[in-house]
């Protein structure tokens, strides 16, 4: 079980700076009068959070491993409802990366 928790909390550090870099992004093209967007997963029930931003997201999730890690205990449902909320993410920032490029 370290194994797996360990896997999740390496995802978990890819994608903070991914997160933390997207939304420095989604600051400056809404300081520019664009991105008039209510939330980053739209009509998703993965996530319990609703924001503009990735970090609320990845915070979420990056809480319920580590719940898992002091508990030691967990069931299948939250070990699946995390791993598809850090796919999404991953696939969603993948995404932004390739827009912004553009």
């Amino acid at each position: 079980m370290d194994q797996l928790l360990d896997q999740l909390d390496q995802n978990l550090k890819e994608l903070y700076r991914k997160a933390v870099d997207a939304d420095a992004l989604l600051d400056e093209v809404q300081q520019q009068g664009h991105g008039k967007y209510q939330r980053i997963f739209v009509d998703d029930k993965s996530f319990q959070v609703s924001s503009d931003r990735f970090m609320p997201y990845l915070s979420e999730a990056a809480e319920q491993v580590a719940a898992m890690r002091q508990t030691q205990q967990f069931n299948t449902a939250t070990l699946q409802r995390v791993v598809k909320q850090i796919q999404l993410l991953h696939k969603t920032l993948a995404e932004f990366r390739q827009v912004i490029t553009k």
